[in-house]
């Protein structure tokens, strides 16, 4: 047998440390492992929480509200791929350079084919037979979820009027030898929707909203939200309201942020007072499906763009109060700029009951209901200022404008503002050309609608194994 095998699935032999290569892996069973055979063993594959790992970090320092200054930049100047993303590189890595997160990506997608392949003939084990159709139901959610975030980062956004634009590769079964090509970003999105519509229609009748012991697993609620994001993105904008008033009414929890303060007061990078709920997102009752960016922000730290400081009302927002400080963990003082920080804690960028609420707010708009987006800012600010006054409605494009600000502020660290933009130039919204100088060099670098600076380019140490990624 060669030595032809998928590189998405690489990091699959890393666990197998028995086998000596990848001919090892395919013709030998390795020892001294449990190999997962029986419902009770898919139980607990889709009980791993490292899947909400740090995700999508490529895509941090690519966001156009994230902002550096020498002395931030200093704070991630040794790392290539972190300088080539905010320079806006399409190829961000070193030839020789592995991908945390492309590897991470498809080791999960494998993990939740392979659940596939084997759940309708498994023995059951300790687990309940019964149950048999909720592990096929999350395997699917969470193939449909980790596809979402791979297509996100690596392809151009989805376009109806461009169909055969490159996606990613998409295994769909198990096939160590298979060397795939890029389905086309439709492609992708059609199994997402196939996936999500089919985990739904399995889930028993009374399966929970969330899960809240391991909110990285999904719950009704969360498919619900995941199908609005989808359909948010793909500019389905009534199914996309659809779902998000089905989620929110399975679930709508908020914190009122002006009940959170610091630790300590005087050292902001103390942490929250609200125990270990932000600290581990496991914990935080927001979260409707968890994943997470980054944890603290401290060291590398980063900056808001000074575009991005403009919208926050700095007197009355908690969300300011809570999250920009002048004064990095190490005591640099970067004034009069900001730094934006989650002091001692993991920064969900799954999804979120505010994030929710938002998608909902503007789907409702941009299908001409402004009220019923104003109606839900309405719902959510109140929990997040000091000092409310409730909006009334004036007209959509106003409407729609204060949505799109919210957003920002709202999911401000969690990089989702990069693929807010990469849509919005689609739907054929006004999106600004952005210009950034290099804090060390001086050189001066654009990002215009569009363009491939938007996308990482699949590394070259993967598409050197499957040239069919090129």
């Amino acid at each position: 047998m060669k030595a032809k095998y998928i590189i998405y699935i690489v990091i699959i032999f890393v666990s197998f440390t028995s086998c000596q290569s990848p001919d090892d892996f395919l013709d030998v069973e390795p020892t001294g492992y449990i190999i997962p055979s029986t419902l009770e063993d898919y139980d607990k594959m889709l009980l791993d929480y490292a899947i909400l790992r740090s995700v999508g970090t490529n895509a941090r320092f690519i966001d156009p509200d994230v902002y550096h200054t020498e002395e931030s930049f200093n704070s991630i100047s040794n790392s290539t791929p972190s300088v080539n993303a905010y320079t806006w590189q399409h190829d961000i890595f070193n030839p020789d350079d592995a991908d945390s997160d492309y590897n991470n990506f498809y080791y999960y997608i494998h993990v939740m084919n392979q659940i596939l392949e084997d759940v309708d003939t498994a023995e059951p084990g300790n687990f309940d037979p019964s149950k048999r159709n909720n592990i096929k139901a999350e395997a699917l959610a969470q193939r449909a979820f980790e596809y979402f975030l791979t297509v996100n980062q690596y392809a151009h956004h989805f376009d109806p009027s461009n169909p055969d634009e490159p996606g990613v590769a998409m295994p769909l079964e198990i096939d160590l030898q298979a060397l795939l090509g890029r389905s086309s970003v439709s492609e992708v999105y059609a199994q997402i929707l196939t996936d999500l519509n089919e985990a739904i229609a399995l889930l028993d009748s009374n399966y929970d909203a969330i899960n809240s012991y391991a909110n990285f697993r999904p719950g009704r609620a969360s498919l619900y939200a995941l199908l609005a994001e989808v359909n948010l993105y793909m500019g389905n904008f009534e199914e996309a309201v659809e779902n998000s008033n089905l989620a929110l009414e399975q679930y709508d929890f908020l914190y009122d942020y002006n009940t959170i303060d610091f630790t300590n007061p005087s050292n902001p990078w103390s942490g929250y007072n609200n125990g270990s709920q932000w600290y581990s997102s496991t914990l935080n009752k927001e979260v409707i499906w968890d994943r997470y960016i980054y944890w603290s922000f401290a060291n590398p730290f980063h900056l808001y763009s000074p575009d991005l400081v403009s919208l926050y009302d700095q007197d009355n927002d908690r969300r300011w109060y809570l999250f920009a400080t002048q004064t990095s963990s190490t005591g640099i003082d970067v004034s009069p700029n900001y730094i934006y920080m989650y002091a001692n804690s993991e920064r969900c960028n799954g999804l979120s009951v505010p994030r929710l609420m938002l998608t909902n707010a503007e789907a409702k708009v941009r299908t001409g209901d402004g009220q019923g987006a104003i109606d839900m800012l309405n719902v959510l600010l109140p929990n997040r200022l000091e000092s409310f006054t409730p909006l009334a409605f004036t007209d959509n494009a106003t409407t729609l404008q204060l949505v799109k600000d919210e957003r920002r502020k709202e999911l401000a660290g969690s990089s989702l503002n990069l693929f807010d933009q990469k849509r919005y130039h689609v739907y054929g919204d006004e999106v600004p050309v952005y210009t950034r100088i290099h804090p060390l060099t001086g050189e001066e670098f654009t990002l215009s609608p569009g363009d491939d600076g938007y996308v990482v380019r699949i590394a070259q140490s993967i598409r050197d194994v499957n040239p069919n990624l090129n």
